[in-house]
């Protein structure tokens, strides 16, 4: 929830160190990028969970996204994206399953402009999505991957500062972690989402 916040309140800065920026024609071929944070939320079967311990497992792991779309008109583009993790956070607590995450993805997006300077998306993806369960440290259990064919719905926003330059924020809507990780994680069920906060350029 801070997350959410601070991304709607940096926005709604923008919109207004903006106000007197001049209508841009977006259509056409743009590039983008940014940082952000790859979570994983998973649930310890009850039958396997010690006494006074949490069933719930959390972690989470720098990630960074880049891509290139082509705008059709003010209400619909097509984009490809490469996400990434590049470094994870031991949890605190003992056995927790911690997750790298690599994607390659094509997507359609619907636009919703609101005003000059704003507009909100929501975004399907298909593509290779590959994961990584990383075991605690001091543990004989061996790193386990798996890739495979799958859907990332995200949504998400753009401030427009200049006529070609925006502020894009994501988020991608929490979904199931591969099963095959999921099992050497030791959970019953595994969540996985992004957000990013980055820059995007129209040419």
């Amino acid at each position: 929830m801070y997350i959410k916040r601070s991304l709607i309140a940096l926005s709604l800065a923008l919109v207004t160190t903006t106000a007197h920026a001049s209508p841009a024609d977006r259509e056409g071929l743009y590039v983008y990028g940014g940082l952000g944070k790859t979570h994983a939320n998973g649930k310890v079967p009850a039958a396997d969970a010690a006494p006074g311990t949490k069933r719930k497992q959390r972690s989470s792991g720098t990630s960074y996204s880049v891509g290139a779309g082509y705008r059709f008109n003010p209400f619909l583009a097509a984009e490809g994206s490469f996400d990434n993790t590049v470094g994870n956070r031991r949890s605190r607590d003992p056995g927790t399953a911690n997750l790298s995450s690599r994607s390659l993805t094509l997507g359609g997006l619907a636009l919703i402009p609101i005003g000059d300077h704003v507009e909100l998306f929501g975004k399907v993806a298909v593509g290779s999505r590959q994961q990584s369960f990383l075991p605690p440290k001091g543990t004989e259990i061996k790193t386990t991957r798996q890739r495979k064919f799958a859907t990332t719905p995200s949504v998400g926003a753009n401030v427009y500062l200049t006529d070609a330059l925006a502020l894009r924020a994501e988020y991608t809507i929490p979904m199931s972690a591969n099963k095959k990780v999921q099992q050497a994680a030791g959970v019953e069920k595994m969540r996985l989402n992004n957000w990013y906060v980055g820059m995007s350029y129209a040419f």
